[in-house]
């Protein structure tokens, strides 16, 4: 088995990171697409988010057997969970373990950033669906199902349903 370098396993972190910085470009271009309503760019940019989500389930598959090769070659019984944080205990080299924190500092920062844009995103079309339940809900007028919860004998005064006026 080929030994793996920590600079391997750094290009791998600095690659998640670089897509992650794309879905976060995509997050805000979706936010401003949201706004002005333009569902063909919402669909464009969520057809291009799945296929960055595929590129970063790969590069993630790649960084966990890196790290089981990492720890086959130093010794230990191979880990699917290990962290990078506690692989860096087992770099001996200064520099080396240096490079792989920033590395991993560099990549949570940006994940972080890419969770506010979408938990951003998530509550501007949550708004977007209840305003849209809200116009339909004026326009369709008092429900069917109203005079149900009524006392029989007393008729509401007009008996006007929806937004227009019948009577002119």
């Amino acid at each position: 088995m080929k030994e793996v370098s920590i600079p391997q396993l750094i290009n791998i972190l600095d690659q998640l990171t670089e897509v992650h910085h794309q879905l976060l470009e995509s997050g805000e271009q979706k936010k401003q697409a949201i706004i002005d309503n333009d569902v063909k760019q919402i669909n464009q940019l969520v057809t291009a988010e799945g296929k960055r989500i595929k590129q970063v389930a790969d590069l993630e598959q790649e960084r966990i057997e890196l790290c089981k090769q990492f720890l086959i070659a130093k010794g230990y019984r191979p880990s699917l969970r290990i962290t990078v944080a506690e692989l860096s205990k087992l770099i001996f080299n200064a520099d080396e373990k240096k490079a792989l924190l920033d590395a991993q500092h560099r990549l949570v920062d940006v994940m972080q950033q890419v969770k506010l844009v979408n938990e951003s995103n998530q509550q501007l079309i949550k708004q977007a669906l209840q305003f849209i339940e809200f116009s339909i809900d004026v326009m369709a007028g008092p429900g069917q199902d109203e005079w149900m919860y009524k006392h029989p004998g007393h008729a509401p005064a007009s008996a006007r349903t929806g937004m227009f006026d019948t009577r002119a």
